[in-house]
């Protein structure tokens, strides 16, 4: 009696034996956000694959005629544009994937069937049940000339491709990434995509900062900015293994999405771009009653007049020894990733892609766009405040966004929202700004205080004199354009209880005993047993 069921998703029809392998409906956002970046990684990876083709072409060909020596004039080969492809065929210098922890092979099948101008994709698992579903969903989605399907572990699978490196690297476990991002990126190409995602948010926003500190080699803090403090650490993680083999890190888009982050950062070779992001590293001194941060860069550095980068040691401390706001301690975290969290232009182009999309192509597509919107209106300063907790720490009622952007943008400073809140508040001012504005709101409400507040922090916080003159009144611009175009901006999750499910169940003896089958095959094959 066959007890598997049948799950369909984007393109690909999938085969789920009951309790055996895991799947996650609240995961296909994930899936969707991913199959949208790759497709522009691809379009971008296409376009590149061209260009040196008719660089190659002009070198080694002097009689070419007279207009194909400009290289702004393709060749018809150059001209075809990737959306012309068809999907589902394998193409000689199209990509090259590796799915280090696919479970089912969902996600590869779906880039196979969704993603243009692919070499193949390797589909690999360690547990031998996986195997099997990943080998017979490739049959039944007829990807075998695209997609392969690999029983070993994951990080053995990418220490075997350094010298075959790939395009595209997707690690998706359960749980934390951290043990496969240095097979990652020593296997991946210059220019090259590494896609993680991270669900262990208990450690990485503070609930164990020592279960943290073992794993990313960093120290969580649990504050409200946490979710945006998580991708950080990540960042800084990824950038630590990278320096150590002279590449750096281009992080395309990194998102706070339900119960877990999820980036796409591009990796770069050479050493100068690694110690050229020096000064994109620090700690973070984090007051512990009123939330305030201060950061503490690990050098500076800057370019002489021949353009050279040169560095020093930063100086510091950023702060004393108590909080200037509230007369309160400093925790000390991270160290973290200081740097922009996406690019740009690659969102923007990004959102014109998932736009320009057929209607069925993603199952969250508003979702999607309105996350992506979000993100594209966000300043690149790292970390935000909350306005809930603000308000909290100097017991008094809430001001409105509106009241609290309108006073920061008359002050002269940038504001945004961040994605990871809907009632957040990341600017480019300093902490001592946003006090003074808390400060001026919450004197209009004639707070009473009573003779045994006078040594509380909060206490301490409403009396410290004010720095700048605030002005509470409307400004003009307060309003993102997202919300004057009256665009979906922080859409509620599909159902009640949205997050992610129990890891699914094996006996250990059973994984250690496959672990154990693999390593013994592994090294037959490569000639190391008699």
């Amino acid at each position: 009696m066959d007890n598997s069921r049948l799950v369909t998703e984007g393109k690909a029809n999938i085969q789920l034996p009951n309790g055996e392998v895991f799947y996650n409906p609240a995961q296909v956002f994930n899936r969707d956000l991913s199959v949208a970046v790759l497709r522009l990684v691809s379009k971008i990876h296409y376009e590149n694959v061209q260009k040196r083709i008719l660089k190659e072409n002009l070198k080694n060909n002097d009689s070419l005629p007279e207009q194909h020596n400009d290289l702004s004039t393709p060749s018809t080969e150059s001209s075809t544009t990737i959306d012309q492809f068809s999907l589902g065929i394998c193409h000689e210098n199209g990509l090259r994937i590796a799915e280090a922890l696919s479970a089912t092979g969902l996600r590869s099948i779906r880039y196979a069937l969704e993603i243009p101008f692919i070499k193949t994709i390797y589909a690999n698992d360690l547990s031998l049940d996986a195997y099997n579903i990943i080998k017979k969903n490739i049959e039944t989605n007829h990807v075998e000339h695209l997609v392969q399907a690999y029983h070993d572990d994951a990080s053995s699978l990418l220490y075997n491709n350094r010298k075959n490196q790939f395009d595209i690297i997707d690690l998706d476990p359960y749980g934390t990434p951290a043990p496969f991002l240095d097979a990652a990126v020593q296997a991946i190409q210059s220019n090259g995509v590494l896609c993680i995602t991270a669900t262990d948010m208990a450690s990485l926003c503070g609930n164990a900062p020592q279960s943290c500190y073992s794993k990313y080699g960093s120290i969580s803090l649990h504050e409200a900015f946490g979710h945006e403090f998580a991708l950080r650490m990540l960042l800084y993680t990824l950038h630590m293994q990278a320096s150590r083999y002279n590449r750096s890190i281009e992080p395309l888009i990194c998102m706070s999405i339900d119960f877990y982050i999820r980036l796409f950062v591009r990796i770069k070779h050479g050493v100068a771009k690694s110690q050229a992001q020096l000064n994109q590293i620090a700690h973070v001194y984090n007051c512990v009653y009123c939330g305030s941060f201060h950061f503490q860069p690990w050098g500076i550095s800057s370019t002489d007049t021949n353009g050279n980068v040169k560095f020093k040691q930063a100086n510091g401390p950023p702060v004393g020894t108590k909080c200037e706001q509230c007369d309160s301690n400093f925790r000390l975290g991270g160290p973290i990733w200081l740097g922009p969290l996406y690019q740009k232009e690659f969102v923007q182009e990004l959102i014109t892609s998932v736009q320009q999309a057929p209607d069925d192509s993603y199952s969250y597509r508003a979702r999607m766009l309105s996350m992506l919107h979000v993100l594209n209106e966000e300043l690149p300063n790292p970390l935000y405040y909350v306005t809930t907790k603000l308000a909290r720490a100097l017991h008094t009622y809430t001001p409105t966004l509106k009241t609290l952007r309108s006073a920061i943008m008359n002050a002269g400073y940038q504001v945004s929202s961040s994605h990871c809140n809907k009632d957040s508040i990341k600017t480019d001012a300093p902490s001592y700004v946003i006090w003074d504005i808390m400060r001026a709101s919450a004197r209009e409400k004639s707070l009473k205080f009573d003779e045994k507040d006078v040594n509380n922090p909060w206490y301490k916080l409403y009396n410290k004199p004010q720095t700048i003159e605030v002005n509470l009144s409307d400004h003009p611009d307060w309003e993102p354009e997202t919300k004057k175009k009256k665009m979906g901006r922080f859409l509620p999750n599909p159902t009640p209880h949205w997050g992610p499910l129990g890891r699914a169940k094996k006996r250990k003896e059973e994984d250690d005993k496959e672990l154990e089958t693999v390593c013994v095959n592994k090294e037959a094959k490569d000639g190391i047993l008699n």
